[in-house]
């Protein structure tokens, strides 16, 4: 029966070792390099031991983000010689289930190489859909789960600015008033570094900023005002 554990001592070096077929090497990045990229970025990253009892035959790691309320599956692979057995579907099947489990999560996102056509039709027959994106010419998909979902608050990074200038643009064309922090590219920029803006989002899509005085929620999104006032008075800057 496939189940996910934990990578461990008694997986470690199996998992290194497994290796995907070799015209699928430019798909995924090897697992060693997942691991060391665990190790970096811990607070966020969960690997798992994709297991059929007690066999290693795969390998997945999570992006865990409570703040925005969202998953990634950030690598995911199943070695050469255990593919065409059904397990790919069953461990997915198997992360999905973890990440609802928990009851902290509104959404799961995923990428694939277009070339991937075997990853996209498995990706697509569980509920995935593209979402018209594109990170490092692979295309995202999500995964909903809900109809409901809640505001998440982060700190916000230098990475999102382009989001973040589209974001305000689109509502100056509404002649909507905003805040000069968060109009002005450059004062934007300097509060950012500075670790003073707060992203508000709804499955990681930017709806509001915030530097702790003055909050900006974006004109679609105002029945979340109530919301976003109690989430920001909770929060506190780094």
């Amino acid at each position: 029966m496939i189940h996910l554990e934990k990578v461990d001592e008694n997986t470690f070096r199996k998992v290194t070792k497994m290796k995907v077929m070799p015209e699928q090497e430019h798909f995924v990045a090897p697992n060693v390099y997942s691991l060391a990229q665990a190790w970096l970025y811990y607070k966020a990253a969960r690997p798992f031991t994709i297991m059929n009892d007690d066999e290693p035959v795969g390998f997945i790691m999570l992006d865990w983000d409570e703040a925005t309320r969202t998953v990634g599956i950030w690598r995911f692979m199943i070695e050469a010689e255990q593919q065409n057995k059904g397990y790919g579907r069953e461990a997915l099947k198997a992360a999905l289930e973890y990440i609802k489990a928990s009851d902290k999560f509104d959404a799961v996102f995923l990428d694939y190489v277009p070339e991937n056509t075997v990853a996209r039709d498995l990706y697509y027959s569980l509920g995935f859909r593209e979402n018209g994106e594109v990170d490092d010419d692979e295309i995202i998909m999500v995964l909903p789960l809900t109809d409901n979902p809640k505001v998440g608050i982060t700190n916000a990074d230098i990475d999102d600015i382009d989001e973040f200038e589209k974001f305000i643009n689109s509502e100056l064309q509404k002649n909507v008033d905003i805040p000069d922090v968060f109009k002005s590219k450059e004062k934007l920029l300097d509060s950012i570094q500075k670790e003073n803006i707060l992203r508000l989002t709804i499955m990681d899509k930017t709806i509001g900023l915030s530097d702790g005085v003055n909050t900006f929620i974006g004109s679609d999104h105002q029945k979340y005002a109530s919301e976003v006032y109690d989430l920001v008075k909770k929060t506190k800057m780094k």
